[in-house]
């Protein structure tokens, strides 16, 4: 008999010794759910991450819209205006004799959506003359989306500046 009960207690070592070598189940739950959390953290700020860098480049391509629109007045040796459709969030570049020089599309299939495009001049545009002078002291154009608003300001120049709202 004490042969039998040495043979149980080896045969109960060597099951125990096997199955010490994995992970429990409670342990892959509770890695998996931490590493669910990270994920879920990471994605939302990578998401706000991305809204912001595409209202930032929004603003630069509205700036440098601007600035071409001056080009385009100071080469043709005419007046040039970039006129705003808030209600399509877009804007053309128009020459004095109402030729569409350039059209831009901030809309939710553009490369950069936006949810708001305000020329704050009167008539919505602002006009260059044949000098590359606005014909106000400054312009102000405010866009806006899920992340926030940016202003670009244009002075009579035709100097732009970005700032937040």
């Amino acid at each position: 008999m004490p042969h039998e009960s040495t043979s149980r207690a080896t045969d109960f070592m060597n099951k125990r010794r096997n199955s010490q070598g994995g992970f429990t189940l409670v342990e892959l739950l509770i890695g998996i759910t931490i590493l669910s959390v990270v994920g879920l953290i990471a994605n939302t700020s990578f998401r706000n991450f991305r809204q912001r860098t595409i209202l930032n480049r929004a603003a630069q391509v509205v700036a440098a819209d601007a600035a071409m629109a001056r080009t385009y007045a100071i080469r043709d040796r005419a007046n040039v205006s970039l006129v705003a459709d808030e209600s399509t969030q877009s804007y053309q570049i128009r020459d004095a004799s109402g030729n569409v020089l350039k059209t831009r599309q901030f809309d939710a299939e553009s490369d950069l959506p936006l949810q708001a495009l305000d020329i704050v001049n009167a008539g919505d545009s602002l006009t260059f003359n044949a000098r590359g002078m606005l014909s106000s002291a400054f312009a102000v154009i405010d866009i806006g989306s899920n992340a926030g608003s940016k202003r670009v300001v244009v002075n009579g120049l035709g100097r732009h500046r970005i700032t937040t709202n």
